[in-house]
């Protein structure tokens, strides 16, 4: 069990992570510290040092959360929220970010691109429903 904990914290070194809604990346680590061996300490690129007791480092592990999943389910809910655009547009939109997402590690950028991406149709849209108001042909 512990050996399994610590096999799956070696193949999440440098890879993205959310934790604790923060985006961080597992730079290293280091097994059997603490006064009697059984710590290990994780090293974060925020410059955090987690300690955790290798008897329930299994369960902490549980707590990084791939980054590229959650950013996915984040956009999708996102470009949800948009139902007056165009469903070919909004189609075309989800797979430009989620082939974003494959290609680039900053997958937090990515996000922001889609926010971004959504609030410009949103102002395309109150700025077509405003020109429709005081179009005096109409």
């Amino acid at each position: 069990m512990i050996d399994g904990a610590i096999d799956r914290l070696k193949e999440m070194v440098n890879k993205p992570f959310l934790y604790q809604n923060e985006e961080v990346v597992i730079l290293n680590y280091c097994d059997g510290t603490g006064d009697d061996g059984t710590e290990v300490e994780i090293y974060l690129n925020n410059g955090k040092v987690l300690v955790f007791s290798m008897f329930d480092l299994a369960s902490k592990l549980n707590r990084f959360r791939p980054i590229t999943n959650t950013v996915v389910v984040l956009a999708n809910e996102r470009l949800n929220k948009v139902s007056t655009v165009n469903p070919t547009i909004l189609q075309d939109l989800r797979n430009l970010v989620l082939q974003q997402i494959k290609d680039v590690n900053q997958a937090k950028q990515v996000f922001q691109g889609v926010n971004t991406v959504i609030n410009l149709a949103k102002t395309e849209l109150e700025y077509r429903k405003y020109l429709d108001t005081t179009d005096p042909s109409k």
